[in-house]
């Protein structure tokens, strides 16, 4: 049995896998935030190390390299960030660069009556900076370098460069580094990952609205365009009327009766605007309707839906413009004779049924789920796949299938 291992496709627990945390990372709006908030965090940092250069009057002249040299390594971060715009590597570069500046200051410094604790205070705060700066994955591997650092001091001969320590700091202090890593870990990835999910959530709240209106529009044109046609017959009623009176007192009623069918024929004009209760099914098949009717053949639905049942409304628009929308681009490739779509949807004892067949010009390609192969040059992501995924998350399944010239849906769901 061959296994496919990869870091960035592990599934855990987690709602989100290393790869979506990484691309969630170097998207153009959070790109953009993090490398202002890391110039501002940099800036901070390079008042601090002039501060404690200059204003203290003592003649510390080994901590005053110190400092200078980390406000000008700051300073080249800053430049470098305004051009490439990659906080990502450049935190990691930070981080590193910092950790280098330290070691030699720790390693050179001869006076051993100053505490070197605010250093390693700072380097174990490191994480929580790299993190929020950089994201989990290359946060975690910047915040590596204060580890690194510690190891390097406390676990070699280096050691013997450095002023006194106690025990629990040169035995611990790498441990603990090991565990706030973690948590600052932890922390950074519930708060990315609940900005991943307001993200994806605001985008499908959009683009459902954006359908929405989109939809209204179509609708209110149906309805103005019913609307003059309607006064149009009613403005010619008594002429039609007159005729027909005059065919039956003529005994002509063969003409009658062809007269009846062809004005029957014009009212199939106006378009039907209610098919059920429910607003939405009948809003999305009153403007497929009259999709269809502007394609030349007429679309046989079914409704019975009441007007509130336990599903979310824009799955609700999802599942009946989805496979409507897919079944009218099939009609599209065919000759008007030919063309035919049928859509039901019924709601009965919690059970929410749905079935559709139309024409289809070839026996369509299915993939190992059952669910048809698109062969559009691009592909929306919105279709059958929608349709299967909501469908089991509300305990049911879809199912697509090919007969006879006729491509099938059928899904049912329990909504309770």
């Amino acid at each position: 049995m061959h296994i496919k291992f990869s870091l960035f496709e592990i599934n855990t627990k987690f709602h989100y896998n290393l790869k979506q945390l990484v691309e969630f990372e170097n998207s153009e709006s959070v790109r953009a935030q993090k490398c202002k908030t890391s110039i501002i965090l940099l800036t901070g940092f390079i008042l601090y190390s002039i501060v404690a250069t200059f204003f203290p009057e003592t003649n510390y002249y080994h901590g005053k390299v110190t400092n200078i040299s980390l406000a000008l390594f700051f300073l080249v971060l800053i430049f470098l960030i305004r051009i490439f715009k990659r906080h990502t590597y450049l935190t990691v570069l930070g981080a590193y660069g910092t950790s280098t500046i330290l070691f030699f200051h720790l390693i050179t410094e001869v006076d051993w009556t100053i505490g070197m604790d605010a250093f390693w205070l700072f380097v174990l705060v490191m994480p929580f900076i790299t993190n929020y700066l950089a994201g989990v994955v290359y946060g975690t591997v910047s915040a590596l370098s204060g580890h690194l650092l510690s190891v390097l001091l406390f676990d070699t001969s280096l050691i013997n460069y450095l002023q006194p320590y106690g025990k629990n700091m040169v035995e611990w202090f790498p441990i603990i580094y090991i565990v706030v890593m973690m948590v600052a870990a932890v922390m950074e990835y519930e708060l990315t990952a609940y900005q991943i999910a307001k993200k994806e959530s605001d985008e499908k709240i959009a683009f459902y609205q954006k359908e929405r209106t989109k939809r209204l529009q179509e609708e209110l044109t149906i309805y103005e365009s019913n609307e003059i046609t309607i006064r149009k017959y009613k403005h010619d009623i008594r002429h039609f009327n007159r005729v027909l009176a005059g065919f039956i007192k003529d005994e002509e009623y063969t003409k009658a009766l062809e007269y009846l069918t062809e004005f029957d024929s014009m009212l199939e004009k106006v378009t039907a605007v209610s098919f059920c209760e429910n607003r939405i099914v009948n809003e999305i098949l009153t403007i497929y309707a009259s999709k269809c009717q502007k394609a030349g053949f007429k679309l046989r639905a079914k409704a019975v839906v009441p007007e509130r049942f336990p599903i979310q409304e824009v799955e609700l628009t999802s599942l009946v413009a989805n496979a409507l929308e897919n079944a009218l681009e099939a009609q599209e490739k065919l000759p008007k004779e030919k063309r035919f779509i049928q859509f039901e949807i019924t709601y009965d004892d919690r059970r929410l049924k749905i079935l559709s067949k139309n024409s289809c010009e070839a026996k369509p390609e299915f993939n190992e789920n059952g669910l048809p192969v698109s062969k559009k040059p691009v592909r929306s992501g919105i279709g059958t796949s929608q349709i299967s995924e909501i469908a089991k998350k509300y305990g049911g399944a879809a199912s697509f299938s090919y007969e006879k010239g006729m491509f099938i849906l059928k899904a049912v769901m329990t909504c309770m």
